[in-house]
């Protein structure tokens, strides 16, 4: 048995008084009795006892529908007993009432609980990089080239005091040496400067110093000479020279004629875009002379030499275009070109395209203006060249 079923067992009476008391009968109307039989009932509830007879139900009276409810009558007067046992003991239980102070001593007392605060996000700072500080030996390259390069300097001038700066075989230019400027305007200085830089191997010098020989220019003319300065220069890629050259093989000047190597000359110039060897290639295709007869290609040609300011190629292609010579026959493109030579100077062409104009339709009219618009926009004169042709 434990502590806590001792004074249970103590306080519990009897058997046969339970018995007893269960059988006794109590008297209907009795209050006395009725209190005592549940404080009985109560007894045998605490006594843990189980119950075999339970209390009789108390049947209710039956009132009519208009009888007022009979009005209880009290109990004899006597004193209020006290509670059964059982009420006595059962109490309500309610939770402790603290006062506010102790509610905000001990909210006080616990610490609140802080969220950490996100801090914003610093844009990345990129990495500067970091510079060497340059050392003596880090310089020591850069005072070596430099000391070569005064030194040039210094060389350089010395020649040009000495009266060598002249014709010093001065800057090389695709192989060969510029010739520096002015240009003596004495024929016979401007020779001896002109074969000074030829026999240096400036390609310019070696132009001009055949184009003296051509024309007797300061020296006795000499057409051998001339053609052995034009090769030279033709050789390392002068168009001029390359015109030149033709020229002397196809009229037989210094060198054997040869309307083949004088064809093959103008074509190579005129793959360099020189004008005049334009036109002269054009007339070899138009006659045939050193290479095949080809109006067609001539007329090419004669095109490519009239928008370089070839004026005579001008009055040519609009031949070409009034007889049907290697193009369709047409009096507008033929006036266009007519009237192109004739701005230029020439005036038989001029006349020519006054009298095609005349004979028109008001319709090729119109066209052949605007024609003569666009061939006028189409033509670069070149620029005069020293030496002449």
């Amino acid at each position: 048995m434990t502590s806590s079923e001792a004074p249970r067992q103590a306080n519990r009476p009897p058997p046969g008084e339970l018995e007893e008391a269960r059988r006794t009968p109590t008297p209907a109307g009795d209050g006395g009795d009725r209190g005592h039989e549940t404080a009985t009932f109560a007894a045998a509830f605490d006594s843990g006892e189980p119950i075999s007879d339970p209390p009789p139900l108390v049947e209710p009276e039956f009132i009519g529908f208009d009888e007022p409810p009979a009005t209880a009558e009290p109990a004899p007067s006597e004193e209020r007993r006290a509670p059964p046992p059982l009420v006595a003991r059962v109490r309500r239980w309610r939770p402790p009432v603290r006062p506010p102070a102790a509610d905000a001593a001990a909210a006080a007392a616990v610490p609140a609980i802080v969220e950490p605060v996100a801090e914003p996000a610093q844009p990345a700072t990129p990495r500067q990089p970091t510079r060497a500080t340059p050392t003596a030996e880090s310089w020591r390259p850069v005072v070596y080239w430099a000391r070569w390069v005064a030194a040039a300097i210094v060389l350089a001038g010395a020649l040009y005091l000495a009266g060598l700066g002249r014709f010093a075989h001065v800057i090389p230019s695709h192989g060969a040496a510029t010739m520096p400027l002015p240009v003596p305007s004495d024929p016979a200085e401007r020779f001896a400067y002109y074969q000074k830089g030829a026999q240096g191997g400036d390609s310019d010098a070696e132009l001009h110093l055949a184009i003296l020989y051509a024309k007797g220019d300061g020296v006795t003319q000499d057409f051998a000479a001339a053609a052995y300065w034009f090769r030279a220069a033709a050789d390392k890629g002068s168009a001029r020279a390359q015109y030149d050259l033709g020229v002397l093989y196809e009229r037989g000047r210094g060198v054997p004629a040869d309307p083949e190597q004088a064809a093959s000359w103008y074509l190579k110039a005129a793959e360099g875009k020189y004008p005049l060897a334009e036109y002269n290639l054009a007339v070899a295709y138009t006659k045939g002379q050193g290479t095949r007869k080809d109006p067609a290609e001539a007329a090419l040609w004669y095109r490519r030499a009239a928008t370089q300011g070839v004026v005579q190629a001008m009055v040519t292609l609009g031949t070409a275009y009034e007889r049907g010579d290697g193009v369709a026959v047409s009096p507008v493109d033929a006036y266009a070109w007519y009237l192109a030579a004739g701005r230029r100077g020439n005036q038989a062409a001029a006349h020519r395209a006054d009298d095609l104009f005349a004979a028109m339709a008001q319709l090729d009219q119109i066209r052949a203006t605007a024609l003569a618009s666009d061939v006028a926009a189409s033509i670069h004169d070149p620029p005069a060249e020293p030496g002449g042709n």
